[in-house]
């Protein structure tokens, strides 16, 4: 059981640090996104 709770720990740690290498290319799809609505109105 201690083993589980320690890698599910490990885990997260993992996935937190790693969040900006997914969360960078969601950002960068988003601002084009949001920059082809804004240009296409004006």
């Amino acid at each position: 059981m201690r083993y589980l709770t320690e890698s599910t720990r490990g885990m997260t740690q993992l996935v937190w640090l790693n969040m900006d290498r997914f969360l960078t290319p969601l950002l960068i799809v988003a601002a084009l996104t949001l920059a082809g609505w804004v240009l296409s109105l004006s």
